[in-house]
């Protein structure tokens, strides 16, 4: 045997445990993504039951109503809505972004909650929950949800009402503001 040979073999040796450990890591990791989405799912059949489908389809009109702004493909909209009625953190920061995804619309709603610590001044973000869903027409696929079942009907009536608030707010400012 000639040390051509045996150099030969160390590297093809190395290289096949490289492409072993690739596959590996590869496989393992497509395993964590796919339950990790299976587990952020929210099963179709439990938004259009429970009458959440038709709140995310208010939201949707209520925030198209107001309108894109200039220069942008999207809507964007921020509301501060007190949630989940602690007086000591006073609102949650809610983003309503709507955009083309091809032939169907992407519905996404985050919801970020805070805590106040110093005083009751200075507020940190302690939890960030998402919905999205496509909206096709007048139907809704929901893709992602980080609230349970049993929570999502009212949180999605608690943010509708907000702004819908909100925006008779707007409306009773921009009256008043003309001359």
């Amino acid at each position: 045997m000639d040390f051509k040979s045996v150099k030969d073999r160390r590297a093809n040796s190395g290289n096949i445990l490289k492409v072993f450990f690739i596959v590996g890591a590869l496989l393992i990791a497509l395993g964590t993504s796919l339950k990790a989405r299976s587990n952020n799912t929210f099963p179709q059949k439990e938004i259009q039951e429970n009458g959440s489908a038709e709140i995310l389809k208010e939201i949707y009109e209520e925030v198209r109503e107001l309108g894109y702004r200039e220069n942008e493909a999207f809507i964007k909209r921020e509301f501060h809505l007190d949630l989940d009625r602690h007086a000591t953190n006073s609102e949650e920061h809610v983003l309503v972004l709507s955009y083309n995804v091809g032939e169907k619309e992407k519905l996404v709603v985050q919801v970020t909650y805070f805590e106040t610590k110093e005083n009751n001044l200075i507020k940190y973000a302690k939890d960030i929950k998402f919905i999205s869903c496509y909206i096709d027409q007048d139907k809704i696929q929901m893709d992602k949800c980080d609230y349970d079942k049993k929570e999502i009907k009212s949180v999605l009536k608690q943010i509708l009402e907000g702004i819908q608030e909100e925006k008779k707010l707007f409306k009773l400012i921009k009256h008043n503001n003309k001359p």
